[in-house]
């Protein structure tokens, strides 16, 4: 059996280690900890080492709450302009903006996702850039349907994933991908998944590089 680690006295984030707990997490051994703000809870070492648990929650009390004093309105993120707080549906924590697209549309997105540049449309940016995309990729022969799974599966495709599909004649799996109008045979398998993998690792390969100018 594998020798318990103690945890006492030791510091996680804004929680101290005070003992162990009586009763356990799951199948984790549980511990009793004492924030800085002087509250006490109980949670598991799983938790603490992984870095899920520093606090109370009254650090993520105080992140929320700095993100709801952050006023975004007649800021501009990408292609978007924020006219409007809209009221939150899921709790104070998360504070939505009403934003105007330079294409007109109107979208809601929250704070973290605008202030974080995840978001700079109404998802027109993304079109406009794959059309690019597209129109460079006509000239050597690489579609952006092809490479951005924009087309949709064959619906006699028994695996679910493109370029992966069931080949009858040998009772196997076959991965394949298709790249400046060529496809490349990734090989057969015995397992979906080795040949999910193989498709996957493929689409890094060819796909990614490509795609990532445009991110």
């Amino acid at each position: 059996m594998k020798k318990m680690i103690d945890l006492t006295g030791q510091k996680f984030g804004r929680l101290t280690v005070i003992r162990k707990a009586h009763r356990k997490i799951g199948h984790n051994v549980a511990w009793v900890c004492k924030c800085v703000c002087g509250n006490k809870i109980e949670t598991s070492t799983i938790n603490l080492q992984s870095g899920n648990t520093k606090s109370c929650g009254c650090l993520r009390k105080e992140i929320s709450s700095k993100l709801r004093r952050v006023n975004l309105l007649g800021k501009r993120f990408g292609r978007l302009l924020v006219i409007e707080e809209e009221p939150s549906k899921v709790g104070d924590h998360i504070v939505f903006w009403k934003c105007q697209c330079d294409c007109g549309n109107i979208v809601l997105h929250n704070t973290s996702t605008l202030t974080s540049g995840n978001t700079q449309s109404c998802g027109c940016l993304r079109k406009d850039n794959f059309k690019k995309l597209n129109d460079n990729n006509t000239k050597d022969g690489t579609m952006l349907n092809q490479i951005a799974d924009t087309r949709k599966i064959n619906k006699n495709n028994k695996s679910g994933i493109r370029g992966v599909s069931w080949d009858s004649s040998r009772s196997k799996w076959a991965a394949d991908i298709m790249f400046k109008r060529k496809t490349i045979h990734l090989g057969r398998f015995d397992n979906k998944r080795d040949a999910i993998n193989a498709r996957k690792k493929a689409e890094k390969k060819y796909f990614h590089p490509t795609l990532e100018k445009f991110r």
